[in-house]
């Protein structure tokens, strides 16, 4: 309990000295700029604004539901590949020229290209889907190659069944890989899709609150946008966490 305090005071703290930063450079930058950085007390005013008109629940409900079924389709394919890439080494050969070409393709040439073939609507959930289906394959395939071959011949050797040595040996493997790559994709999951909205300007979405104010030059309401962004990435970081504690299996 007392090392799960310290942690929250640290995090606080590290948390407030940022905000410190922010504030002094702010108020030296505007002393200079033509167009002011917005102070994090004019940020949080914004937000709080925005959080009060239906505008903003209608676009932060239209980008969840997005970005999250992309993101959930992307765990289930990437561990199901994931699982046959590091179980088949053949299967394996045919599927990396394809992750490598996803994983080296700049998220932004990824939108121009879709934005071609892909209704704006979907766009979203498929560039989310793109950006997370190769973390999550890649760490599934490390987590079957960490499963300790000896331990599995040792427990078919004792009797235990197929199905026994998968739930007693390799999931308990593979799920802290899995854990690391929903954590890691999720946040790559938000920044991918919000950038795809941005561009392809769906109406009612996160992405096109901040073109909007962009192109009005509102920029405390551009941070603002910001924020939420941030707030809905951390609130989900945190129910994984959450779940995975609540399972046991961390």
């Amino acid at each position: 309990m007392k090392n799960r305090i310290k942690k929250l005071l640290l995090s606080a703290a590290a948390v407030l000295f940022w905000i410190l930063v922010w504030s002094v450079l702010a108020f030296f930058a505007n002393q200079k700029l033509l167009l002011k950085i917005p102070m994090p007390l004019d940020t949080l005013k914004a937000f709080c604004v925005g959080i009060t008109t239906s505008r903003f629940w209608e676009a932060v409900t239209s980008s969840l539901l997005h970005i999250v079924s992309g993101f959930l389709f992307a765990v289930a394919l990437g561990v199901l590949v994931g699982m046959l890439c590091g179980s088949n080494n053949l299967f394996k050969t045919f599927c990396s020229p394809l992750l490598h070409l996803i994983r080296s393709v700049p998220v932004a040439a990824f939108i121009f290209l879709a934005w071609l073939w892909v209704p704006n609507s979907i766009l979203p959930s498929f560039i989310s889907f793109l950006t997370v289906f190769p973390i999550v394959c890649s760490h599934i395939e490390s987590g079957l190659s960490a499963v300790d071959n000896r331990l599995t011949e040792m427990a078919s050797v004792m009797g235990m069944s197929r199905m026994g040595i998968i739930k007693n040996i390799k999931l308990p493997t593979v799920l802290p890989f899995l854990r690391t790559a929903m954590i890691t994709g999720l946040g790559f999951a938000w920044k991918s899709g919000v950038a795809a909205e941005v561009i392809c300007n769906p109406t009612g979405s996160i992405g096109a609150l901040l073109s909007a104010a962009k192109l009005t030059i509102d920029y405390t309401e551009v941070f603002a946008v910001t924020l939420t962004i941030v707030l809905l990435s951390l609130l989900l970081e945190n129910i994984i966490k959450l779940v995975w504690r609540e399972k046991k299996y961390e």
